[in-house]
């Protein structure tokens, strides 16, 4: 989904910070816990769905000794990656890593050919998150584990500010509920949860609200006012700042590690 128009990227790169920040703090912590639920063996075959630049398919590969496939909608990150894993070949640490460019809710892999799969936050940001969740499930082999990273709402955040964030990480978190939803009705069973959000977040950052500065004051107010008027463009002000605050709230936005099994007899076994 695209940005709002009157918003700077600076103050978009802020609100993304606050939402992605916290839980990319907790790194080898979390992708550790990752590798563990997976229970795969070197030699197995991972997909990667929403790898961005490919850090976390290298972080698998290392530890695993997997061969790791990691699939992007953004060609950009995918060069990125590809750029990563060349790297790591002229430096004489050659992985078992490839990268595909392709829409997360259509992979171009045949069914049942991986032994785990792994989707990230990105995975949110697909036109259809169900269906990204089903093939995600299709090409999983039966009795593969399934693992998803993703945000989930909070109570705590209003209405105003959820419509916000969506169009400023152009991504849409779903309630835990609806996420274990969608993997059940792609045939994933044996579902366990761990709440990631309190070992995400800050402490040192609670309840203390980002300034924006008056610059980026001045470019909301400006923006908003060229295209929709005055009136406005104080209120597109104050909404940023409104989700600023409520962003900055502990709990604000939840973070989920979900895992499951593919049952056998999913659809597309």
């Amino acid at each position: 989904m695209p940005a709002l128009p009157h918003v700077p990227p600076a103050v978009l790169r802020l609100v993304q910070e606050l939402v992605f920040g916290r839980w990319r703090a907790t790194g080898e912590e979390l992708y550790r816990e990752v590798a563990e639920l997976l229970d795969v063996r070197p030699g197995q075959e991972v997909l990667v769905a929403g790898c961005g630049d490919g850090t976390s398919c290298e972080w698998l590969a290392a530890r695993t000794g997997c061969a790791v496939t990691g699939v992007d909608p953004d060609p950009e990150r995918i060069d990125a990656a590809d750029e990563r894993a060349r790297e790591l070949l002229e430096g004489g640490t050659p992985l078992p890593l490839s990268f595909q460019h392709a829409a997360l809710d259509d992979l171009p892999h045949e069914t049942a050919v991986f032994d785990a799969v792994v989707g990230e936050p990105l995975l949110a940001a697909a036109r259809d998150p169900a269906r990204a969740v089903a093939e995600l499930v299709r090409v999983v082999r039966p009795m593969g584990t399934v693992v998803l990273l993703q945000l989930t709402w909070s109570s705590e955040l209003s209405a105003d500010a959820r419509a916000l964030l969506v169009e400023h990480v152009g991504m849409r978190p779903h309630l835990l509920v609806e996420w274990k939803q969608m993997l059940r009705e792609a045939g994933v069973v044996e579902l366990q949860v761990q709440d990631w959000t309190d070992e995400a977040a800050d402490p040192g950052a609670e309840g203390d609200a980002p300034q924006l500065t008056w610059q980026q004051k001045v470019q909301i107010v400006g923006r908003a006012w060229r295209r929709f008027g005055l009136r406005e463009a104080f209120d597109a002000l104050e909404r940023e700042e409104t989700l600023l605050r409520e962003l900055s709230r502990e709990r604000s936005v939840g973070f989920q590690v979900i895992r499951g099994v593919k049952w056998p007899h999913a659809r597309g076994s």
